[in-house]
């Protein structure tokens, strides 16, 4: 294969992220087999999409019960007021009924325990001026479960509350999505894997770590691949053999057009290209084509990039192939700390060290032009995305950030 010539990048006019991504999902069908439910038990449904609407099918409590702990009475016994009690009885006269306890169906009100007191002989005395009515302090059947309340929508990820209430609703299994199975290829022949020792010439894949537990919070199932060196070869058989056992394929690596920048080439030869070169900054040379009508991004390389990419794209792939929503971050009011220029033609994807400074928030930018380390970039606390035809933000000025760490973990400068 001969070597690609590098041209100077065309930045201007650009396909945006939202665009690539409409196209990109009119080139491709989310395969029958992903559409179809799997049942696992609760035990292993947390986090998972369901893939129905699940009702419930049960009564809780069975039949009435008592709303808090407290003592079963006759309503009729205090139709004239606090009764003398005692000679009074438990099982006779009244019961103990403490919350959720079924008791016998002649008791039809409960006495708060707090409003009682008990002699050392077990009988309860009242306060004299207590009134009691039939149905005080009970809860009636169905009150907490009925048949046919909703207790998970299709498309829903299932949260460990959702998993109690399928439980009362009596449910032991759910149906939910299956996971779909997503590739990761890295591919850089100056790549090691972490934990190694670095010489000359190499770095350490990063990535790898990052995608896997990213493709696992967006829902898939990752499938890794180990470190494909920039071998044109090698590259094709990862890529078949990825295919062939997987329902989504990224490659990291070789998207641009240096002299070992394959993948692009190879992608093209085997299938359709849908976008390459996208207006979204880190990580403009981003490629979205389709082999085997199977979706393959080719994500950049560089950290910060393949984050952004794995946001914005991938994320959108999974939860396309899940049938649910892609997931939002939450969001401050900041100030800008300092001026910051963005190109306006470009969606450019800024990491921010949020401090707070009293009762606001302060956006530092970490831009590597100005000193800032990739390191410090990738252990950030939020970030921010510009829009298509923003320019510079002044100093002072206010913007919305989207936070990569809860706000009890920011603190002052």
């Amino acid at each position: 294969m001969e070597p690609r010539t590098a041209t100077a990048p065309q930045v201007e006019g650009l396909v945006s992220r939202e665009r690539a991504l409409r196209d990109f999902f009119e080139a491709w069908e989310v395969p029958p087999h992903l559409k179809a439910a799997e049942l696992v038990s609760l035990d292993d449904a947390a986090g998972r999409i369901a893939a129905c609407d699940v009702f419930s099918s049960t009564t809780l409590p069975v039949v009435r019960a008592s709303g808090f702990d407290g003592v079963g009475v006759r309503s009729s016994d205090f139709e004239a007021g606090s009764p003398d009690t005692a000679g009074w009885i438990c099982g006779r006269d009244f019961v103990r009924a403490d919350t959720g306890d079924d008791f016998p169906d002649e008791f039809d009100a409960v006495v708060r325990i707090e409003s009682v007191v008990l002699s050392d002989e077990g009988a309860p005395s009242f306060p004299s001026d207590l009134r009691v009515k039939a149905g005080d302090g009970i809860r009636a059947a169905g009150s907490t479960m009925r048949p046919g309340i909703r207790l998970i929508a299709e498309g829903m990820p299932i949260r460990p509350t959702d998993l109690a209430a399928l439980a009362m609703g009596g449910a032991g299994m759910v149906a939910v999505r299956r996971k779909p199975r997503v590739a990761f290829i890295p591919t850089g022949s100056e790549l090691v894997p972490a934990g190694c020792s670095v010489k000359r010439g190499q770095t350490i894949d990063g990535n790898s770590p990052m995608v896997k537990h990213l493709l696992i919070e967006y829902g898939a199932d990752p499938v890794m691949f180990p470190i494909v060196e920039d071998d044109p070869d090698k590259l094709r058989e990862a890529l078949d053999r990825a295919l062939e056992s997987c329902d989504a394929v990224v490659v990291n690596g070789g998207s641009a057009v240096g002299s070992e920048d394959f993948n692009v080439h190879i992608i093209e030869e085997r299938g359709r290209v849908v976008h390459h070169d996208i207006a979204a900054v880190p990580g403009r040379p981003m490629l979205l084509g389709v082999i085997e009508g199977k979706p393959v991004i080719d994500l950049p390389g560089p950290a910060v990039a393949a984050f952004y990419g794995m946001q914005w794209c991938i994320q959108s792939v999974t939860a396309r192939m899940l049938g649910t929503k892609t997931k939002t971050l939450p969001r401050v009011t900041a100030r800008v700390e300092e001026r910051r220029d963005n190109p306006p033609f470009m969606a450019n994807l800024s990491r921010i060290e949020l401090h707070r400074d009293g009762r606001e928030f302060v956006a530092r930018f970490l831009d590597p032009r100005k000193g800032s380390s990739l390191g410090a970039a990738l252990a950030s606390n939020a970030q921010r995305v510009s829009p298509l035809g923003e320019g510079a933000l002044e100093a002072g000025s206010t913007i919305e950030v989207e936070l990569l760490r809860g706000e009890e973990f920011i603190g002052e400068s």
